[in-house]
């Protein structure tokens, strides 16, 4: 696992802000951390598109569930000059608002970072999926519609 306090993690803390900032639903500091033109690509869903798509669709998000816990199982960067990819896996509780079911997973993320002219690293392009088989109760579409 990546080591979080190594100095060759320039984002790091910026990491520790996403999870932290999804798990409290805060959608400001969630699209602060993308890029202005970053791409979010969400497993079964659509890509999404810039600050204005990045909001909306985690203000939707967050609309219909909460996320319990998210806690991180392994995690590798490395950084290519103004670039850097990271890859980490994750477990996740999360709890429909609406009365549908909850949804438990492991699953993995892939994070583009850029640093900007100001220094600051930012999300480009991020995706994440299961690594739970199809129909398993991670779909967070089949999750607002099923009742208990």
């Amino acid at each position: 696992m990546f080591d979080p306090d190594d100095s060759h993690d320039p984002f790091g803390a910026s990491h520790r802000n996403y999870i932290a900032a999804v798990i409290s639903g805060d959608v400001d500091s969630v699209v602060s951390l993308f890029h202005k033109d970053g791409i979010l690509m969400p497993p079964n869903d659509r890509s999404v598109y810039g600050d204005m798509e990045l909001r909306e669709w985690h203000q939707d998000y967050f609309q219909h569930f909460t996320i319990v816990s998210l806690q991180e199982t392994d995690r590798d960067v490395k950084v290519l000059g103004d670039w850097a990819i990271e890859r980490w896996t994750y477990n996740v509780s999360i709890e429909a608002l609406a009365g549908g079911e909850s949804i438990r997973d492991e699953g993995r993320f892939l994070k583009n970072w850029t640093r900007e002219p100001d220094g600051i690293w930012r999300i480009a392009y991020a995706m994440f999926n299961s690594m739970q088989p199809v129909g398993s109760g991670t779909s967070r579409f089949l999750a607002t519609i099923r009742k208990p």
